[in-house]
């Protein structure tokens, strides 16, 4: 009778091992590709939430090229994609007048953007780690691939 609980015990387990296995997801690869044609609205800014309503964006239009709003400027510039790795060049933005509120979450962004290293895209987030900061930046897809 012994042998026979344990028996049934190790198939359960077995099976309940089984089927979490077989539910696991692999995020898929992030190649330059996977960019292309999206647009991405900041949630996260670090550790930080981005300001409502003033969330930066980012577009990644044609390969190589990437436009957005830093809060209250827009912006374009270069952006290489390789495999997993990610780097952004000099970013050109427009002048506007803005809160100190805006200028600093703007200037953070753009500061973090240029210090990006690497990313991964998982569903509809993108999220890009830097060397500027401590926590990643926090993406939700606004425009599909």
């Amino acid at each position: 009778m012994h042998a026979r609980l344990l028996r049934l015990v190790s198939i359960a387990l077995a099976t309940v091992v089984c089927l979490a296995c077989s539910t696991l997801v692999v995020p898929p690869k992030s190649t330059p590709d996977s960019l292309l044609a999206t647009g991405w609205q900041l949630q996260q800014l670090g550790g930080q939430g981005a300001i409502a309503g003033n969330q930066p964006t980012l577009s990644f239009v044609e390969a190589g090229t990437v436009t957005g709003s830093g809060s209250c400027n827009q912006f374009n510039g270069p952006v290489t994609v390789n495999g997993k790795s990610i780097t952004f060049g000099t970013l050109a933005s427009t002048r506007m007048a803005c809160s100190n509120a805006l200028n600093a979450q703007e200037s953070t962004y753009f500061k973090a953007l240029t210090q990006a290293e690497w990313f991964i895209v998982f569903g509809s987030t993108l999220t890009i780690y830097t060397k500027a900061m401590d926590q990643p930046l926090v993406f939700f897809r606004t425009t599909p691939q």
